[in-house]
């Protein structure tokens, strides 16, 4: 399991239906909510030609998506146990690992963690039959700490907060 942390849905988003390839998602209708986006879903996704695909026949079910349209937005992908540590460090709920927060809050959590947090050690490989814990490497915190903060500093500029589940 794993937290991405990324910008909060902003209202008013568009949504489209498409498949991997960018001239599918170029010529995608928007739709204005994810109900009208998944309400015109196709109920039959193998049969969809969709308009500009570079791959017509080949779109199958699991890669046909929803999702917002036109956005570029960064995801920071942490496992559990890591995302426990950062959120702890940015003195935050780590017990159902999800929320948000204001760009701006989340942003001087960042800067106040990145300026107290001692230099992380890291946590060496351990395997316990086969069972294995990959560890952390050293600086570990500190690089998705500022990667964090550059998020908030996007999400900032955009007028969206911080979500991470």
């Amino acid at each position: 399991m794993s937290v991405t942390f990324t910008a909060a849905h902003v209202a008013g988003s568009a949504f489209i239906i498409s498949c991997v390839c960018s001239a599918a998602q170029a010529a995608a209708f928007p739709y204005a909510t994810y109900d009208a986006a998944q309400a015109a879903y196709p109920a039959e996704p193998l049969l969809v030609e969709l308009p500009g695909c570079e791959y017509p026949g080949r779109c199958r079910p699991f890669i046909l998506s929803l999702g917002p349209a036109g956005d570029d937005i960064p995801e920071i992908n942490l496992s559990n146990s890591n995302a426990r540590r950062i959120l702890d460090a940015l003195g935050l709920n780590s017990d159902d690992l999800s929320g948000s927060g204001t760009a701006e809050d989340f942003l001087g959590r960042c800067l106040i963690a990145l300026a107290l947090e001692p230099a992380d050690a890291g946590v060496p490989p351990v395997q316990d039959g086969n069972v294995i814990d990959c560890g952390r490497p050293a600086g570990y915190l500190q690089t998705r700490l500022t990667e964090l903060h550059a998020l908030a500093v996007w999400c900032a500029g955009q007028g969206r907060a911080v979500s991470w589940a």
